[in-house]
């Protein structure tokens, strides 16, 4: 009897151990099939995921319109759910003018295992794209012609791993501005970098309309910043007014154009309200802000599951006229009230 008695004592006891081990038993079992990612960590929730979110984001040079795109690539990204610091890690970087930096960040971006990779300006734009090799998503910020920049076909489904936004300026708009502060202009001349593929697209649409306005054109072009002010002072020479594209060459050099233009007594007509505020005289322009947002727009697009190659490329069109007054002054230029009326100063606030 005191055997049967000891064995029940046994059997009771193994069972509460038993009892006592279940819940670690299960929890290992759990913690055996679930699911794993490429770490071996446990299965992540969605806000982890967005936390190991990285962008690269390179912009062209300093440039205050360049400045202004990324603010509002920044501010609305935020806006759209996707904070810097937050929950995603935004890479800023700058190529400061060299096409070497361009591609050693580009690379870098690569290395990194950056998830979105935006470029700000034409050459940014397209190192991050030889950078990615149809791999990785890029969006452009402010190319003027991604065609003719060699980044799509087909503007409205890219097909590949690139969209983005157009900053086509509104070259018609701003010849009708020359043509009201200036009735009795009859040469109209235009300098850039032949280099830049953004400035041949935009040279060929001013050729195009100020043809048909009836204006005798006179174009001259730089290699490099150091030609701009000889090139410059010749031009002015030869020419009633200046036409400056979207160069980002000439818009990093604007004092150096100014101080020839000056010279001279001719009046630059620039396509963007920074280069106004650096010494032009009035514009029609692309708001800048307003490309980072629509920059931002299409990198949130992407973040919440669209494809690039399925993304339509956005037209940025908020446009804006911008005169400086203290430069018409200084050439003796009146400006009519009909442009006063719809113009900003940019030597005032905001600007």
């Amino acid at each position: 009897m005191k055997r049967f008695t000891a064995l029940g004592s046994f059997l009771i006891a193994a069972l509460m151990v038993l009892f006592l081990a279940m819940p670690t038993l299960i929890e290992k079992n759990k913690a055996a099939q679930a699911p794993k990612t490429n770490s071996g960590n446990q299965a992540v929730t969605a806000k982890a995921l967005d936390e190991d979110l990285k962008v690269g984001l390179l912009q062209l040079m300093d440039h205050p319109a360049l400045d202004q795109i990324r603010q509002g690539f920044y501010d609305q990204l935020a806006k759209r759910g996707y904070v810097d610091g937050e929950n995603i890690h935004i890479d800023y970087q700058n190529g400061q003018g060299d096409q070497n930096n361009l591609k050693m960040i580009s690379d870098k971006f690569i290395a990194d295992d950056a998830d979105y990779l935006v470029g700000i300006a034409t050459p940014a734009a397209q190192a991050l794209a030889n950078a990615a090799e149809g791999n990785v998503p890029v969006v452009m910020g402010a190319v003027a012609n991604p065609k003719s920049a060699g980044l799509v076909e087909n503007y409205e489904k890219p097909g590949a791993n690139i969209t983005g936004v157009s900053d086509i300026p509104p070259v018609k708009e701003q010849f009708r501005l020359i043509q009201e502060i200036l009735p009795e202009a009859k040469t109209i001349g235009i300098i850039y970098n032949s280099s830049e593929t953004n400035s041949h697209a935009n040279v060929a649409l001013a050729k195009e309309v100020s043809a048909d306005m009836g204006y005798e054109v006179k174009e001259a072009t730089i290699n490099s910043t150091n030609d701009l002010a000889q090139v410059a002072e010749q031009l002015a020479n030869d020419v009633d007014a200046i036409w400056v594209p979207n160069d980002n060459s000439i818009a990093s050099s604007m004092p150096t154009l100014i101080a020839a233009t000056d010279s001279k007594g001719i009046p630059v007509f620039p396509v963007v309200d920074t280069m106004v505020k650096d010494g032009g005289l009035a514009t029609v322009g692309i708001n800048q802000y307003q490309l980072g947002v629509d920059t931002a727009n299409v990198t949130a697009d992407l973040m919440d599951g669209q494809s690039p190659a399925d993304h339509p490329i956005v037209f940025t069109d908020k446009t804006d006229t911008y005169v400086n007054k203290e430069k018409a002054d200084q050439l003796g230029i009146k400006l009519p009230d009909s442009v006063l009326e719809k113009a900003s100063d940019v030597n005032e606030g905001g600007h």
